[in-house]
């Protein structure tokens, strides 16, 4: 699998390395004949193209490295710094080209544009559009953010050599100052492209929580074991494409260590087995709360119940005390006609009343439909 990953990466590097030596080559040819500060802008963008890409393919050798003593999750976080890089460049050419702009819209010169120039610009945009797909692609199939920072790179060189057309259009028919608009317009992109890009890449180094997503998803997968009585402080930190994913279950206080560790283990290797990442489970205690309790929940339920005339009954409820905080599971039965959205409304009203009447940390409603 790893080595499909790199060999993939490695070819799209290569073709986009050779694409750009060219594209830049003609759009230097045609920036000294036409004399054009946008066509010019874009010939630095495209070859610039080359050392961002040449940063991919060092990071990628780098990040195959094996894990070792200082570094025990492995180099895969090398992308992400390569990523960064990348959208630094675009930034900073992004920048160049926004003041060259300016300066020839204030201080405009002469632009020589034939219909030849025009469509050899269009001809130079799709094929940058067709290497961006590719790269994207590939970028997805092999769960790449590095690559997909590059396919981002030649989106961005898409957008400014199909604008920059547009604009030698209105420069040939004596709009000169569409060469500088033209290269204005398409820099200010390019910020912007290397800003967003480069909040991604910064999202992944700092650790940003994991997506509501992704917590369900590592919630639905621990609850499939009758055993885990809930699940709290999951925690997801990216290392390139590994994950290492650490989180709490809540285990019945009856069950013996062997069987505990026996649970986490097989909740540990179903996570893996989904493609989320490696996993680290930590076992907490869990403890029926007194029956007093729980009977003052079933009361307000039954109220709500009377309140909400979609409500048909609720059965299966569970009350469960752990170290990060009251737990409550219980199924809800609703009229069958009642809409998804109506579903999900009444689940998380009916949980916030809940949770600020007793203080629960987790309210966990299963929705069923009448029969």
């Amino acid at each position: 699998m790893k080595e499909n990953y790199y060999r993939l990466s490695f070819k799209v590097s290569f073709l986009s390395i050779g694409i750009n030596l060219l594209l830049g080559i003609v759009k230097l040819v045609l920036a000294i004949l036409s004399q054009s500060i946008a066509i010019l802008s874009d010939c630095v963008h495209s070859l610039s193209d080359m050392t961002t890409t040449l940063i991919v393919i060092l990071s990628l050798k780098v990040s195959r490295k094996p894990a070792d003593r200082e570094h025990p999750f492995g180099h895969g976080r090398i992308e992400e710094i390569g990523g960064l890089l990348i959208a630094v460049a675009i930034f900073l050419l992004g920048i160049n080209f926004l003041k060259a702009s300016f300066s020839r819209f204030f201080s405009p010169s002469p632009v020589i544009v034939t219909n030849l120039f025009i469509v050899i610009i269009f001809i130079t945009a799709f094929i940058k559009l067709f290497l961006g797909i590719i790269t994207f692609i590939v970028s997805k199939k092999i769960s790449s953010n590095l690559l997909l920072g590059d396919a981002y790179h030649h989106g961005s060189d898409f957008f400014t050599s199909f604008c920059i057309g547009l604009g030698l259009i209105f420069v040939k028919k004596g709009f000169v100052f569409f060469d500088s608009l033209g290269g204005i317009f398409v820099s200010s992109l390019i910020v912007f492209w290397g800003l967003d890009l480069g909040r991604k890449f910064i999202d992944k180094l700092i650790g940003k929580s994991p997506s509501v997503e992704i917590c369900e998803k590592i919630k639905s997968i621990a609850r499939k074991f009758p055993q885990v009585k809930g699940v709290h402080e999951i925690y997801v930190h990216s290392y390139g494409r590994e994950n290492i994913i650490s989180f709490h279950i809540e285990l019945d206080e009856d069950l013996s260590l062997e069987e505990a560790h026996s649970v986490a283990d097989r909740v540990e290797k179903e996570i893996f087995k989904e493609g989320l990442g490696k996993c680290i489970v930590h076992m907490d205690l869990s403890k029926k709360v007194p029956f007093t309790e729980k009977k003052k929940v079933i009361a307000t339920l039954k109220h709500l119940t009377h309140l909400v005339g979609k409500i048909k009954d609720f059965h299966g409820l569970e009350i469960i005390t752990t170290e990060g905080g009251i737990i409550l599971n219980f199924h809800l039965v609703l009229d069958k006609d009642t809409s998804l959205e109506e579903s999900h409304q009444i689940s998380h009203r009916i949980a916030g009343i809940l949770k600020e009447k007793f203080g629960f940390s987790s309210v966990n409603i299963h929705i069923e439909p009448y029969r």
